[in-house]
């Protein structure tokens, strides 16, 4: 019997830069294989094959996508029995940390002809047009984290920080009781979503497939949403439950859904870019709503409204860059598949599939 599917972003495209938590799921493995060189749309062709060929060994896989080509896998995660992680970790970079143990480079560099590339197409001007737009793009996510913070600051003058306290501490009563587990408790870490070329996109209905109990967060900016899910996930480590963060793929230091899969059930930020509403035929469905708590004046609101539109103006900005860039990019990866020997390429991966 198979195990389940889940698809993840492997990065996002932040305001304060691209983060990825390649380096924390590497922790979790007990193999690493680290993919260098080659890097065009070959590599993903690849991390598909091994997650069929681990899941039809009945492991349990985890897909990681690269933001700019949504189709495409960055790792391919074969979770229990096996736990092992592969990585194309040419971009991101990601080197080896326990070498010769659980840590190993797969070079393909020698898979590709170099001279090719750089005669099909125009390398340095290509390199040179996508630093351009990378930069756009991340400038102005950076602008639209600062018109967030406005936004936060006005929500919070209205907020009843003790109604919240107190919604809080039901919730944790609710969840824990008074249980405490006996044993170490595991903290794990993955991204909810990210900016794409299409704009925001994220993979809440594969993250949460298989929880049975799942807590819609409707609250503005600024509210205590993030801060809260830190607190509830902090509390179930304290007692013994394994936690998963996952993080938001916007502001890289804010949390957007807390995991306790030993409950099987989830918390998360389902507001905008990422609005869920409870499903009829999930009878865990439930809102949490911290709206409730937030009663911003007539003149909090108009300013709300100019932040608001201030910020998608600087979202739809790094949108559009981000298009140009992934252009650019795809043109790189198109020309690397071309020039890259398959046979050499397929012959230093065949071990991948032997790992039983």
């Amino acid at each position: 019997m198979s195990g389940a599917i889940t698809h993840f972003f492997g990065q996002a495209m932040t305001g304060q830069g691209i983060k990825n938590v390649y380096k924390e799921v590497m922790n979790e493995a007990k193999t690493v294989y680290l993919l260098k060189g080659a890097h065009g749309f070959k590599i993903s062709e690849l991390l598909q094959k091994l997650g069929t060929y681990y899941h039809d060994k009945g492991a349990e896989i985890e897909y990681f996508h690269d933001p700019l080509f949504e189709q495409s896998i960055e790792a391919t995660f074969v979770k229990a029995p096996f736990a092992i992680l592969f990585l194309a970790a040419t971009n991101p970079v990601i080197e080896p940390i326990i070498i010769g143990d659980r840590d190993q480079v797969v070079s393909l560099y020698d898979c590709l002809d170099e001279q090719k590339v750089s005669s099909n197409i125009p390398m340095h001007s290509i390199t040179e047009l996508k630093q351009a737009y990378y930069d756009k793009c991340f400038d102005s996510l950076s602008k639209a984290i600062h018109i967030h913070d406005d936004w936060e600051v006005e929500t919070r003058k209205s907020m009843d920080w003790n109604g919240l306290n107190q919604q809080y501490a039901d919730l944790t009563k609710q969840l824990f009781g008074e249980n405490q587990l006996e044993k170490s408790a595991k903290l794990t870490h993955r991204l909810l979503g990210t900016l794409t070329p299409a704009g925001a996109r994220d993979t809440v209905q594969s993250i949460t497939q298989n929880l049975e109990k799942r807590l819609f967060i409707k609250g503005y900016p600024g509210t205590g949403k993030s801060s809260m899910m830190k607190k509830i996930a902090n509390e179930a480590l304290q007692r013994g439950y394994d936690v998963q963060l996952v993080w938001c793929g916007l502001d890289s230091n804010s949390i957007d859904m807390v995991i306790l899969p030993e409950l099987k059930f989830c918390i998360f930020d389902s507001t905008e870019p990422h609005v869920y509403f409870p499903e009829k035929n999930r009878s865990g469905d439930e809102i949490f709503d911290i709206a409730k708590h937030c009663h911003p004046t007539e003149v909090e609101e108009n300013n709300i409204k100019e932040i608001v539109a201030k910020y998608k103006a600087s979202i739809a900005e790094a949108t559009r860059f981000a298009k140009l860039f992934a252009d650019e990019e795809r043109k790189v990866r198109e020309a690397i598949d071309a020039a890259l020997n398959i046979d050499e390429f397929n012959k230093r991966t065949a071990k991948l599939f032997q790992h039983l």
